[in-house]
């Protein structure tokens, strides 16, 4: 399937989905990952987040937000100025943040280059939504170095994400012959790349929590941890609310609507309530003593697809025979490949 086609089939809806579609009652919205997942957000890519990745690389750790679904094709390729693009961190287990990574943009230069600020927010500066110390300032497209160590990354690349779109709307024909199964391979998203010393967002343990989120004044426009939280297990009226809450309020908040739609997927109501416990609050948890793997952290390389399957369908399907991204990641920063052309 060539790029022309992947557009058509884009701009007619059917484009970026993911699970939800296996919920026959569903909407039947396209979506994928966390690629246009509410309302809000489709109105403009460059707010919408469609992956959040955190794995270790030695004694650092990385965390990485994608952007602008199909950038160049269905969205632009820049960030937008005066939005907040933040990575939350929570170090203690409470689902409330300890840690803001803020990074805010510029208006594009007549490259398209744009000015990239990256400040750190502890404590009172966190709830402001705009205080915090300058750990990094450069330009997108370069690497920029960040204050006590690490790196920054915001620009264009190839989409991580890799998934049989087309199969799953042939009914969940996956694994036959497909001259093109990932419906993902030739698109690209903006992405930031963040990669610090690890002692520096852990504190009594190894254990933290990641996720990122976007936001102007006092509106939070999408938050997203985990891959399948907001897409698969909100119903689709509710996923701007969602949005807009915390991770501290998932269980409480979230929990009936998230087992409603496992039970929808697998039948089996004692078992997607057990699942729903372990998938809420939606935050990427990360123990960075030991091996990144989703759900410990999220990998570039990691199916979250083949895992997402299994857990939600209780076995019932566990892969869409799509086993690895069209490129071949980096083995360093920034890690994700290059852009398609």
């Amino acid at each position: 399937m060539n790029r022309i086609m992947k557009t058509v089939i884009l701009a007619l809806g059917l484009g970026v989905l993911w699970l939800v579609l296996i919920i026959g009652s569903a909407s039947k919205s396209g979506r994928a990952a966390d690629h246009l997942d509410a309302p809000l957000v489709q109105i403009d890519g460059r707010i919408d987040i469609n992956d959040v990745y955190a794995f270790t690389r030695g004694s650092n750790t990385v965390i990485v937000m994608t952007l602008n679904p199909a950038a160049g094709v269905l969205s632009p390729t820049t960030l937008k100025p005066g939005v907040r693009y933040e990575f939350a961190i929570d170090n203690n287990g409470d689902a409330v943040e300890d840690l803001v990574f803020r990074l805010r943009v510029s208006h594009p230069d007549h490259g398209g280059r744009q000015n990239v600020i990256l400040q750190k927010a502890v404590g009172a500066e966190m709830l402001i939504g705009h205080g915090g110390t300058v750990i990094a300032s450069g330009k997108s497209g370069d690497t920029v170095s960040v204050q006590d160590g690490g790196s920054l990354f915001l620009g264009l690349r190839e989409d991580p994400f890799f998934f049989d779109l087309i199969a799953f709307r042939r009914g969940l024909a996956f694994c036959v012959p497909d001259p093109a199964p990932d419906f993902f391979a030739g698109l690209n998203v903006s992405a930031i790349v963040l990669e610090v010393p690890t002692s520096s967002l852990i504190q009594s343990s190894s254990n933290i929590g990641v996720w990122a989120r976007t936001g102007a004044g006092g509106q939070q426009f999408e938050r997203m941890g985990r891959p399948v939280i907001n897409t698969v297990l909100i119903p689709s009226g509710s996923k701007d609310a969602f949005n807009a809450t915390h991770p501290a309020e998932d269980v409480a908040t979230w929990t009936t609507a998230a087992t409603a739609s496992l039970v929808a997927l697998n039948g089996d109501p004692a078992y997607s309530a057990a699942a729903a416990r372990i998938l809420l609050p939606d935050i990427l948890t990360l123990d960075t003593a030991a091996p990144s793997g989703f759900l410990n952290g999220r990998a570039l390389t990691d199916d979250v697809i083949d895992i997402a399957l299994t857990v939600v369908s209780k076995g019932a399907i566990t892969t869409d025979c799509v086993d690895a991204n069209d490129k071949t990641f980096l083995t360093s920063f920034p890690y994700l490949a290059p852009p398609h052309p």
